[in-house]
């Protein structure tokens, strides 16, 4: 994967998203793409799991929700929320698996995610397909996490996670 691959999934991310989703901010890199609107510790990414790491033992492109709080209580309570919640996504994102993160912090941070088959490196339309998943994710996902954050905060909180971007 190059990051002119990721720059291709944020491209399209930002027309697919709609004016109301496009203010967030992002990271990328040669091997990911993550974007937050309030918490950068909750953010949707789409990322090179390493065979290592991967449950296929191959390389694989995984997109979706990832809660990094360094509390490990915190991500398990955001994760709960949205499992209650699971009536909502479920439907809308059948392939989406719940649990820990893939890598070495996978004891402390938690996923809402799903594994596409990366067989050509650089794949334009493996690009495309991983941009409307993780448009699909973020409408999905946010206004819950936007929902869950009010609640934590009493209603009280800043303008981004208000206005829900």
């Amino acid at each position: 994967m190059s990051r002119a691959f990721f720059d291709q999934i944020d491209d399209e991310l930002r027309g697919l998203l709609g004016p109301a989703l496009r203010a967030y901010e992002s990271v990328r890199a040669s091997r990911l793409i993550k974007l937050w609107y309030a918490e950068p510790a909750m953010h949707f990414e789409v990322q090179m799991v390493a065979g290592r790491w991967s449950p296929t033992r191959a390389p694989v492109l995984e997109v979706g929700l990832h809660l990094e709080d360094p509390d490990p209580a915190v991500n398990e309570r955001h994760l709960a929320g949205l499992r209650s919640a699971g009536a909502t996504w479920a439907r809308v994102l059948p392939d989406a698996g719940t649990g820990p993160a893939f890598g070495p912090q996978g004891g402390a941070w938690r996923r809402v995610s799903e594994l596409l088959e990366c067989t050509t490196p650089d794949d334009p339309e493996l690009a495309s397909e991983a941009a409307e998943r993780l448009a699909l994710y973020v409408r999905t996902f946010w206004p819950l996490l936007r929902e869950q954050m009010l609640e934590q905060h009493g209603g009280e909180a800043g303008p981004e996670i208000r206005s829900g971007a």
